[in-house]
C-alpha cells in the first residue's frame, strides 16, 4: 500500500481502519446521497491478482467509512481538492454522490459539490 495524499494527521488507526477493516462500506451504497467527510486518504494497493488499483478512501462526520475505487468519483474528488487548494480556499466537506453511464451503458459513480 502506498498512500497518495491524505488528510493531514491522520493517525495509524485511522490509517488502518479507513483502509483495513471490516467495517468499511462501497460507495455505491451511497448514490444519491450527501456525505458529510471528516477525512480522507488516497492510496494505491495491490490487487490478489498483481494490479494496481487507486482507492479513495473517507470517514464521515458521523464515522462510517466508506471506500471507492471508481475512477470517475475519485478524479471528480481529486479535481475538487485541487481547485480549492490552488486558489487558497479550504476545501468543501458536503459531497453529493451521483452516478452516471457510459456509452456502453455500463455504471459509474460521481462526486459533486453539495
Amino acid at each position: 500500500m502506498t498512500i497518495v495524499h491524505q488528510t493531514p494527521n491522520l493517525k495509524a488507526t485511522d490509517i488502518y481502519s479507513m483502509t483495513k477493516g471490516n467495517d468499511v462500506r462501497k460507495m455505491a451504497d451511497f448514490e444519491g446521497e450527501v456525505i458529510d467527510i471528516a477525512k480522507f486518504i488516497l492510496y494505491t494497493d495491490t490487487t490478489s491478482d498483481g494490479d494496481e488499483m487507486t482507492i479513495l478512501s473517507i470517514e464521515t462526520t458521523d464515522g462510517t467509512r466508506i471506500a471507492t475505487n471508481s475512477a470517475t468519483f475519485i478524479r471528480n474528488f481529486w479535481d475538487i481538492q485541487t481547485i480549492f487548494n490552488s486558489s487558497g480556499e479550504e476545501a468543501p466537506t458536503r459531497y453529493k454522490v451521483g452516478s452516471g453511464r457510459s456509452r456502453s451503458n455500463r455504471k459509474y459513480l460521481t462526486c459533486d459539490l453539495a
